[in-house]
């Protein structure tokens, strides 16, 4: 009689599970403290927050692939492991987007307040971030879902069922 393996837990139940959640509570969690330090030192000018949220991104990927890693079990493959914590960088690639559209919306006001030429700067870069936030969203996650390697055996029913289909179209039936 065969053995049940226990079921290896998906990508996306790592990503919107608890792991990814923990990563959201630890941004969610510096913006907050980095809010106050705003609100008590600087007079609501965005300094800490921002710089919280700038850190905390990192950290909250390193913090999920970290717990992603911990919750699996050691006797799985380790390419699964890897493929997992691809997967949930992938999933988190949005983030960069808001990092460097923030990054140029107060470079922009920064620029603006130092040069008096008020909503030039922070438009002009804020306009030119967003194409380069989304070149580089769509570059991490391209790169993340190639890397992630496919076992052997869904590999190889899968080309053989491309090949399948290609022999179908040829003769058209």
């Amino acid at each position: 009689m065969r053995q049940r393996r226990a079921p290896q837990p998906t990508a996306l139940a790592m990503v919107i599970g608890g792991p990814g959640l923990s990563g959201m509570l630890v941004v969610a969690l510096a913006t907050g403290v980095g809010l106050l330090l705003d609100f008590q030192v600087t007079g609501l000018h965005p300094v800490f927050s921002v710089g919280a949220i700038l850190a905390s991104v990192p950290a909250s990927m390193w913090w999920t692939i970290r717990r992603t890693q911990a919750r699996m079990n050691p006797k799985i493959d380790p390419s699964h492991v890897r493929n997992l914590a691809l997967a949930t960088v992938a999933g988190q690639a949005g983030c960069g987007t808001v990092v460097i559209i923030f990054l140029a919306l107060f470079g922009g006001m920064y620029l603006d307040s130092r040069l008096d030429t008020h909503p030039v700067f922070t438009i002009g870069l804020v306009l030119a971030a967003i194409p380069v936030s989304l070149y580089a969203m769509v570059r991490l996650v391209l790169s993340a879902v190639e890397a992630i390697q496919l076992p052997p055996s869904e590999s190889r029913a899968r080309s053989a069922s491309q090949s399948e289909q290609s022999a179908t179209k040829e003769n058209g039936s």
